[in-house]
């Protein structure tokens, strides 16, 4: 089942507000930036308030291009950083990758990750942060075990492997500005400080993204690009006709909450946030009220 996660950098946040808000998981910088780093403190508040936390090294966008020694060089920082916050052992960091990298840079970015492996304990502690084609290749080469995916130079495209897809930024949620991201895998590299135990133990309901498994006849998420055709259509379709909505090509909570009240507008028979066959007509054919 996805999940609905976010992520930050700014320095304190309301973890209870956070999870009313509906996110199940907050991914979390390491850095030389002490002022948008997660602390100790900070991951035991979210873990306390049932978030799962994670963890991505940045500080330049390009530093990756700095390879192998470079590699070395980060993750002895980013590993000490995330210990004093309370990371179990075995967990992955994940390294940011922040630019549009070209086919020339992608193996000066592979020997990055490969120097962050030799300090961590091989690949299966290794995550990338990119764009589509970085993540792609660095999965292809074997040089990560875990993927964040970010919408930015990825040409609509979104890799199966990848187990975390940022695909919104700049939203409010909880009462901060932040990313929302999706998780697609039971084990993204999530935990919690302090003994608390990751697991779900909340329903997933009007918080998680819609996926394959619901019984839209016309939208839902998808791995391919004919079910983000489907859910963007039938989003810009409800923006035509007033409501609040981006047709953003995920079927997000907005999503699901504008889909009940227009189904309840409409008299139809479900009012169950789905886009069945009877809702996907009524958007072209209902009269606008």
């Amino acid at each position: 089942m996805a999940r609905e996660g976010a992520d930050y950098s700014q320095r304190t946040a309301d973890a209870h507000a956070l999870r009313k808000a509906g996110m199940t998981f907050a991914m979390r910088y390491l850095s030389h930036d002490d002022g948008k780093n997660l602390h100790q403190e900070e991951a035991r508040l979210l873990s306390s308030a049932g978030i799962d936390v994670g963890v991505v090294w940045e500080t330049t966008a390009n530093r990756a291009l700095s390879g192998h020694a470079g590699g070395v060089q980060d993750a002895h920082q980013a590993a000490a950083q995330a210990k004093a916050c309370g990371m179990p052992d075995g967990r992955p960091i994940y390294f940011a990758v922040d630019f549009d990298a070209n086919d020339q840079q992608k193996p000066a970015i592979a020997d990055y990750l490969r120097g962050a492996a030799s300090v961590l304990g091989g690949v299966d502690r290794v995550g990338v942060y990119g764009g589509y084609w970085v993540v792609k290749y660095c999965f292809e080469h074997g040089v990560v075990k875990y993927g964040w995916q970010t919408l930015a130079w990825s040409g609509g495209h979104r890799h199966p492997q990848a187990q975390l897809y940022q695909h919104q930024n700049g939203v409010h949620r909880g009462g901060m500005e932040v990313d929302l991201d999706t998780a697609f895998s039971d084990d993204f590299g999530q935990w919690r400080a302090n003994g608390h135990v990751s697991a779900p133990a909340f329903p997933y309901s009007a918080s998680d993204y819609l996926g394959a498994q619901r019984d839209d006849s016309h939208c839902h998420w998808g791995a391919n690009a004919a079910d983000q055709a489907n859910v963007k259509k039938w989003q810009a379709k409800m923006a035509k006709r007033g409501w609040s909505i981006s047709a953003t090509g995920t079927f997000d909570t907005k999503s699901e909450q504008v889909c009940r009240k227009f189904q309840a507008e409409k008299g139809l028979v479900h009012h169950d946030g789905r886009v069945r066959g009877d809702t996907w007509k009524a958007a072209w054919t209902a009269p606008v009220t």
